[in-house]
């Protein structure tokens, strides 16, 4: 069984996830973007073995910087990467949050199995809120950054967002198991056989 703890923060609320494997000393951390203080009470001096990025935009990574210094690996998506490393696309520069980070420890790609921690989750590239937008799909859940929300979805008029490939992306999350329940990158979280009938 997983052991998921959802933090709230930043200046934008975005849900930060730690997440491990009940009785283990080691987790995960994706979307660092809630404050460290935070974090670091729910990761309760755990491992961190890596930070998980759903998409690379300076909210989601705000306070990974500390998570990196403590040896985490980072882990995004290849058509993200650039934007680590440039407070422009990571939109930080726009919110006067001037942001950079370092080069990713790996880049993934659809289907990329992401094996850390005693997890193994699954890469689903889903583009639309940024070209490389991605969900990772555990046993009965899935992360879906800003890709799904409840009954809504993530922006598609920032840069690198693209509409129809939003709705490629949803169609595609709403075929998958119907009682995954899906965590995303801001507010309360779903479930797949909810997300169905809403016709977005």
């Amino acid at each position: 069984m997983y052991d998921i703890c959802t933090v709230v923060g930043g200046p934008l609320d975005v849900n930060t996830y730690v997440v491990g494997v009940e009785g283990s000393d080691s987790c995960v951390v994706i979307d660092p973007g809630a404050e460290q203080a935070d974090v670091a009470r729910a990761v309760a001096g755990r491992h961190v073995c890596a930070v998980l990025l759903t998409h690379a935009h300076f909210d989601h990574m705000l306070y990974a910087h500390f998570w990196l210094e403590q040896g985490a690996r980072l882990y995004v998506h290849r058509q993200d990467a650039p934007a680590l490393t440039n407070g422009a696309l990571n939109l930080g520069q726009l919110m006067g949050i001037p942001l950079t980070l370092p080069e990713a420890d790996v880049l993934l790609e659809e289907g990329s199995l992401v094996r850390e921690a005693g997890l193994c989750l699954k890469v689903l590239h889903t583009p639309g809120h940024t070209p490389g937008s991605v969900c990772y799909l555990g046993d009965g859940v899935l992360f879906c950054g800003d890709t799904m929300f409840y009954r809504s979805y993530g922006r598609v008029d920032l840069p690198g967002g693209d509409l129809q490939q939003m709705f490629a992306s949803l169609n595609r999350l709403k075929q998958l198991e119907p009682s995954l329940i899906a965590y995303p990158g801001h507010g309360m979280k779903t479930k797949i056989a909810w997300e169905r009938g809403t016709g977005l």
